[in-house]
């Protein structure tokens, strides 16, 4: 099998947990953001509206160009502070892989993340496959950890065999 097969069969394995938000209408997006406690302005829907077509990862960058492409001018600024916004109120997780590579993930359920180094790809993985380390004060001294991110770094294999099997139906393309 192929690298190119294996990307497809990835792309085509869905996880049923957390997709009751993608593909919402304008005004379920609206609703959605009033749960949250945000004020939903048009162009705030519009940007939580483009995140939730589809469980992705996503830069700030992307959403300008296909905001700007689509519908009126929406201003750097703007999708900058909306997604710190969203951020804050867990409509988005934002994935600080390094300074100049910062990805919103519509997904906000708890899981982790494998980057393919050949392609950039990013995957989610369950968390329930790799448990966070428990992490105490004891351990760390003074440090509060509010928050444990695991992001794997490697290469798929052009051979994986079984792709829909065991912990390969674990990874989810999001990009």
């Amino acid at each position: 099998m192929n690298k190119q097969t294996v990307e497809r069969k990835l792309q085509e394995i869905v996880h049923k947990k957390n997709n009751m938000k993608y593909k919402l209408s304008k005004r379920e997006v609206a609703e959605l953001l009033r749960e949250k406690g945000i004020h939903p302005t048009s162009q705030r829907i519009e940007i939580a509206h483009f995140i939730y077509q589809k469980p992705q990862h996503i830069s700030a960058e992307e959403i300008l160009n296909h905001l700007n492409k689509e519908y009126e001018k929406v201003s750097q600024a703007t999708v900058y502070n909306t997604l710190r916004l969203f951020v804050e109120k867990n409509v988005v997780k934002e994935l600080i892989f390094s300074s100049d590579r910062i990805y919103y993930d519509s997904n906000t359920t708890n899981h982790h993340h494998f980057l393919d180094l050949e392609t950039g790809k990013i995957y989610d993985i369950p968390a329930c496959l790799i448990p966070a380390p428990e992490l105490n004060k004891k351990e760390l001294g003074n440090i509060e950890v509010e928050e444990i991110n695991i992001l794997i770094k490697g290469r798929l294999k052009s051979n994986i065999a079984e792709i829909g099997s065991s912990n390969n139906e674990a990874l989810r393309e999001r990009n």
